[in-house]
Formats: C-alpha cells, structure tokens, sequence
C-alpha cells in the first residue's frame, strides 16, 4: 500500500495554522470512540501527557514519512511500554483515527478525499506496524 505523503503533510499544515491545540478535539474524538481509553487519563488533569502523547505521534509521523529513522521502532517500543500499564496495542491505530477525524473536523470542507485516504492507509500501517507486520510506505 502506498500512501499520499503529501496530502498527510497537507493537513497536518493546514491543521497546524487553524488550531493551536488540537489535542482537545482529538481526545474528545478518542474518548467518543473509545470510551474505555479515557480512565487511562485520569491523572491527566492538565492534559500535559495528552499534549505529549500527540506531539510524539506527529513527529512519529513525520519520521515515518521521511527517513523512517524511528517511527516503526518507535511505535514497537511504546507498544510495549502501554502494555506494561494495560493499554491494548489496537489503541495506536486508533489514535491516528481519532487524530484523522479531529483534523477532519478543524478543516471541514477544505478536508480532501485525498487526505481522508492518507490517513485511512496510515492507519491501516499503523496496524500493520504494531501487528508485526511488515509495512511500506
């Protein structure tokens, strides 16, 4: 499967000029979604750790995107690390869900098909990368 780098860096531009946090809406996407995600929050009164957990999953992104130096290892290595505390592995692709869908909604029209399948196959590799599965880019 082969993805659209660039309508993925698109909107992660377009998102990053039309919000300055974006971490609220993906959470409240995540935790819509996911209702079993948000008691793993719960120390998380200043949403410091949210913050950070979507800070890394952009620059895992953009590693994965780019020279991948990272990002495949990198989600491996956090799978393990949720696991030790009770989070699921299927979590990470869907927090590139929720991100998809939060951006989708701070971009409303200007949200492409092109952008909806760049992040339907990240998710999808995402998926693939936390199986064990091999994945391309």
């Amino acid at each position: 499967m082969v993805m659209d780098s660039q309508a993925l860096l698109d909107s992660l531009d377009l998102v990053a000029d039309r919000s300055e946090d974006p971490a609220p809406l993906v959470y409240e996407r995540l935790f819509a979604r996911y209702p079993e995600t948000e008691p793993l929050f719960m120390g998380d009164t200043r949403g410091a750790a949210r913050g950070q957990m979507l800070r890394q999953a952009i620059e895992t992104l953009l590693d994965y995107l780019g020279p991948n130096a990272f990002a495949a290892n990198f989600l491996r290595a956090e799978l393990r690390n949720h696991d030790d505390i009770g989070v699921p592995g299927e979590i990470f692709p869907r927090f590139y869900q929720a991100m998809a869908e939060a951006f989708a909604d701070i971009l409303g029209e200007d949200w492409t098909p092109a952008m909806q399948g760049a992040w339907n196959d990240l998710t999808a590799q995402v998926e693939q990368i936390v199986q064990g599965e091999p994945q391309t880019i």
